[in-house]
């Protein structure tokens, strides 16, 4: 028994060590860039309180919503599951807005986390879902991007941009951030592929599992010419994003005098028009920035609310619904498909039909098993539930069987099977209780 637990343990920390790899990568992308951001903006905007704020709960939220986004990865939380839980945040961030709003600088802190950590959840869900690599860059690529557009809207790079100097735009500071935007988006490309590899080797469904743990030289890795080529990818992506980036853009330079022009004509008062004059008389009065900020929050919140309740409500019923209107779409495409199909392919459908049936019973498929050692197994079950039902059942899975290993299809095989399955379904869903009936219909049919 000792043998046991420690083989599962040793299995469980060498899985571990596996997917630590691309989720620290991603994690670190993250956080690099988003320093690279927020150290841009204080260097051209100068230190102050509202703006460290600012940042501040920018990066707490972005980090804290990744790690979450990351942790309801690793649990396998379905995406549907996830939507509807972000919108559940979304409204009870909405209604708490305005009580927040008043409790000062605090209560503007905790707003700007709750509105901020459900965006960048779906970042941290995507670093470590299947076929979502791509997807889950938006969050470091974008702090990548903003920390290069202060840059240049901090320089005369854009004015001899417009001038027709278009590779003038990039700077030694862009450029560096570019670069290991790429790179860093390789490093986690690369770490995915090789936890890709390692489910592929040693996962539950891993058809050719490993035997044996590599180690030392004899492992799967990336070796030190393989570092060496995606830095060279890195920097040729770089250098022809800074050579082709700059021309992917006119710069309309008469289009816009005109345009500045006609508004200063709008603007210069008319002859025989005289500009009002404020009073002078009336004091000014100071405006609090949190009192603007706060009904800020209020119009947004008004603004919000109905909208992100009604999308609960949407989504609520289509969690709840989208099962149910799934299988009968499916029932009805395999009973009778709308197009004409091969012979073989009716047979197939007709058996998928079939095996929707038994799993109604309770009888699930067994794909590592043909159709007639699928029906012997449950021979008694079936034969208690209805001898006619597994009569049925032995002709069908011959002629599924015989269809599956190629050996052809004898006359008036299709029809025949056709009948049977659609009389198997019907003997299946009749012999049901109307209790399982109720959870059938919330089965998961594919």
């Amino acid at each position: 028994m000792s043998d046991v637990s420690t083989k599962k343990r040793a299995e469980w920390v060498r899985d571990a060590k596996e997917l630590a790899r691309p989720a620290l990568t991603y994690q670190a992308w993250v956080i690099v860039m988003l320093a690279v951001f927020d150290l841009v903006v204080f260097a051209t905007e100068g230190f102050s309180s509202e703006l460290f704020l600012m940042l501040g709960v920018l990066s707490v939220g972005t980090v804290v919503g990744v790690s979450l986004g990351q942790a309801m990865a690793i649990a396998r939380l379905r995406g549907s599951f996830l939507g509807c839980m972000g919108l559940v945040w979304l409204t009870l961030a909405c209604l708490v807005t305005v009580p927040l709003a008043g409790l000062g600088a605090i209560g503007i802190v905790l707003v700007g986390l709750a509105w901020i950590i459900p965006v960048f959840v779906s970042g941290g869900v995507w670093s470590l879902a299947s076929s979502r690599a791509l997807f889950a860059a938006w969050i470091p690529v974008i702090y990548g991007t903003g920390a290069m557009f202060t840059l240049v809207n901090h320089s005369d790079g854009v004015e001899r941009w417009e001038s027709g100097n278009k590779l003038a735009i990039w700077s030694i500071g862009t450029a560096l951030i570019l670069f290991f935007t790429i790179a860093l988006l390789l490093a986690y490309l690369v770490q995915r592929e090789r936890h890709r590899l390692h489910l592929w080797r040693f996962g539950p469904r891993a058809l050719l599992a490993g035997s044996v743990t590599e180690k030392g030289a004899a492992r799967p890795r990336l070796t030190l010419f393989g570092w060496v080529a995606v830095i060279a990818v890195g920097l040729s992506l770089t250098a022809g994003t800074l050579l082709i980036a700059p021309y992917l853009f006119r710069t309309g330079h008469p289009e816009r005098e005109s345009q500045e022009r006609s508004q200063q004509r709008q603007n210069t008062p008319q002859q025989g028009q005289t500009q009002p004059q404020e009073p002078q008389d009336q004091p000014q009065q100071e405006q609090n920035p949190g009192d603007e900020l706060e009904r800020a929050l209020q119009s947004i919140a008004q603004a919000m609310c109905p909208l992100l309740i009604g999308l609960f409500l949407i989504a609520g019923a289509g969690a709840v619904l989208i099962r149910p209107i799934r299988r009968l779409a499916i029932i009805e495409y395999l009973r009778k498909a709308p197009i004409p199909v091969a012979p073989t392919t009716r047979i197939r459908m007709g058996w998928r039909l079939i095996e929707i049936g038994l799993g109604d019973l309770g009888i699930e498929s067994d794909s590592s098993i043909d159709a007639s050692a699928l029906i012997a197994r449950h021979a008694k079950q079936l034969e208690a539930i209805d001898t006619d039902l597994l009569k049925q059942l032995i002709e069908a899975a011959r002629i599924r069987d015989r269809i599956a290993y190629g050996l052809g299809i004898e006359p008036g095989d299709v029809e025949k099977f056709a009948r049977r399955a659609e009389r198997i379904f019907v003997i299946a869903t009749n012999r049901i209780e109307l209790q399982r009936e109720a959870k059938n219909v919330f089965r998961d049919v594919h």
